[in-house]
């Protein structure tokens, strides 16, 4: 019979130790034993240190390792340094004196317009600003102020190769009446833009070419918008869409000034496909590429040349379970039992409510007589 862990037998064991670590290491069934009963601080209130160890962390210390830190991120990722910080109550906004007071990140506010002003007297056009702080720009664009930052500027800030226009995007919308579908967009060249859908292999172009129908021409649903109003009245066009029943071709969200690489198009479908083997996996495994395919309508093809066109072996192609077919079925087995065991069939059956009607002629409905 083992013995009992009783408060004497305890506190003898946590007596032959220093510190806790040391009972926890050597007697880890009395350690567990007196950390369930509570008692641990008990056991060890007459130790030395209440049976810890020195502490390691004193505020000096601690002060001294968060000073090599270079922002807040880089201190909460050391876990030992932060909970020593959080147990000797540190200040820790006294330790980041800078302006972002610590943070990677700038955090809310700290973009003013003295501040922005400031960032793009660095810069010589807006271009340059947009590629080398683009969280900046986007704040100035919102706020409206991009001209009268750079009003000092040679050209506004508007380079010679490029002469952006701020007050001149346009929403724009492509419709494929036949299939009720349409793509909207926003830019502030529209002529490049189309180009863009002609040759690139974005959603629109993709749906098209799968469907054998040439690119319908643009439609210019509003003009000489800024880039704020431009994002907000894009939302508007895409709801007034839907209002009327239209289906969407648009992958990303609405009030998207453009100009990042498209995540997904024809090739990378096909190539993501290609690692699965069937729908079914490809589905569990990339849930947004399934979608994305499922709604440009191009899994028949991506899938065409995989075994049983992607479909498992227990998986049947939507529509497959007609009722010529689940009959004949039906008729090849003697008792409903039988016909139970082909659960692809019976489910079928049950989803359609023709479970009766598929054994009517049966003898007795296909039941087995019952034992007197």
């Amino acid at each position: 019979m083992r013995n009992k862990w009783t408060l004497e037998k305890l506190q003898e064991e946590a007596n032959k130790y220093s510190t806790r670590s040391e009972f926890r290491e050597n007697s880890k069934g009395a350690y567990l034993k007196a950390n369930k009963l509570k008692i641990t601080d008990k056991l060890f209130e007459n130790h030395s240190n209440n049976g810890y160890k020195i502490e390691f962390w004193t505020d000096e210390k601690i002060i001294c390792e968060i000073k090599k830190c270079k922002n807040r991120k880089e201190f909460w990722d050391n876990n030992k340094l932060f909970n020593a910080a959080y147990r000797h109550n540190i200040n820790i906004n006294s330790m980041f004196d800078d302006d972002t007071d610590g943070y990677s990140k700038k955090p809310n506010g700290y973009w003013t317009n003295e501040k922005l002003q400031e960032d793009v007297n660095k810069y010589k056009s807006r271009n340059i600003f947009y590629l080398k702080n683009p969280s900046a720009y986007k704040i100035a664009c919102d706020l409206n102020i991009l001209d009268d930052l750079f009003k000092n500027c040679p050209n506004k800030g508007y380079s010679k190769k490029c002469n952006w226009i701020h007050n001149n995007y346009v929403i724009y919308s492509y419709e494929i009446k036949k299939h009720n579908i349409v793509y909207i967009g926003l830019t502030n060249n529209i002529i490049r833009r189309d180009k863009e859908h002609l040759f690139g292999d974005d959603s629109l172009i993709t749906f098209c070419n799968f469907n054998n129908i040439k690119l319908p021409k643009y439609k210019i649903l509003e003009q000489n918008l800024s880039s704020n109003d431009a994002k907000n009245k894009e939302l508007d066009w895409i709801n007034f869409y839907k209002i009327n029943e239209w289906k969407l071709l648009n992958i990303a969200k609405g009030g998207s000034l453009g100009g990042f690489p498209k995540k997904w198009n024809y090739k990378k479908l096909q190539t993501l496909a290609n690692k699965y083997k069937s729908r079914k996996d490809f589905k569990i495994n990339n849930l947004k590429a399934y979608n994305v395919a499922y709604k440009l309508k191009i899994m028949d093809k991506i899938f065409e040349n995989h075994p049983n066109k992607g479909y498992s072996n227990k998986q049947q192609k939507l529509g497959y379970w007609t009722y010529n077919k689940l009959q004949e079925i039906a008729n090849s087995c003697k008792y409903r039992k039988d016909f139970e065991n082909i659960s692809g069939a019976s489910n079928a059956a049950r989803r359609l409510n023709i479970y009766n009607k598929l054994f009517e002629n049966h003898p007795n409905k296909g039941y087995k007589k019952r034992k007197l």
